[in-house]
């Protein structure tokens, strides 16, 4: 009898308490190679340059954690060109942190990374360069 009641304590408290949780949606990202461009909602966004990219490979300690810039061109029919320089880390004084590539109808396609990352046990200098944005809605 008692099994009864603690069988039914645990499926209780699972029940009321396992819903608490909020679950986030994923981003779900687009790859833009280097030099290559994608067409998003009427927009034609192209992945032109690294300029520069002196971020801090994995499993090694630095003293700056640096930072990659990469330079994008937007375009859309009808409108002028619109080119932007996204920074993921390091951000210095005067300068923009601000990722957005566009917006419509209250939704932004931001840049969220740039790969690959640096790391000392993996050889990735010949890897081609990836930038990966993300609509968010």
């Amino acid at each position: 009898m008692k099994n009864i009641f603690v069988i039914l304590f645990i499926v209780f408290t699972n029940v009321t308490f396992g819903q608490n949780e909020d679950v986030k949606s994923p981003k779900i990202t687009i790859k833009i190679p280097l030099g290559e461009s994608i067409t998003l909602e009427n927009h034609e966004i192209k992945f032109t340059e690294v300029l520069e990219d002196s971020r801090c490979p994995e499993n090694t300690t630095c003293i700056w954690a640096g930072r990659a810039r990469v330079f994008v061109e937007v375009s859309e029919k009808g409108k002028e060109k619109i080119e932007k320089t996204l920074i993921f880390g390091k951000v210095n004084k005067g300068e923009s942190d601000d990722k957005e590539l566009f917006s419509y109808n209250n939704s932004k396609v931001i840049g969220l990374k740039l790969n690959p990352y640096p790391n000392s046990k993996e050889a990735v200098a010949n890897a081609p360069y990836e930038l990966l944005v993300y609509l968010d809605k």
